[in-house]
């Protein structure tokens, strides 16, 4: 008999927003979601603290389309708070068959 969960990437809503930070040890990121609305939230690997915001910019963006099996289309901006981004998800590719 087969499981009729729904693969984990479907319990996630459209992307809307990506928030990058720059702690002391690594980056840290958060993407919010709406329909059904949530937030997932974690530290990149790669690249250290120290790197270029480019980098942890381009590794924040590759993570969110890991984790939503989606291709995004992400406009970066700073914002008033040193270390922080914010990425704004102008088109959200569609949602992968199972």
């Amino acid at each position: 008999m087969g499981s009729k969960r729904k693969p984990y990437w479907w319990t996630f809503g459209t992307p809307t927003t990506l928030v990058l930070y720059r702690t002391p040890e690594r980056w840290r990121y958060a993407v919010y979601f709406t329909g059904p609305k949530g937030v997932a939230d974690g530290a990149l690997d790669h690249p250290a603290a120290s790197g270029e915001p480019e980098s942890a910019q381009a590794a924040m963006h590759r993570k969110a389309e890991e984790l939503t099996r989606r291709e995004l289309e992400v406009t970066w901006q700073e914002t008033d708070q040193p270390g922080w981004w914010t990425g704004v998800v102008t088109n959200a590719g569609p949602v992968p068959a199972a």
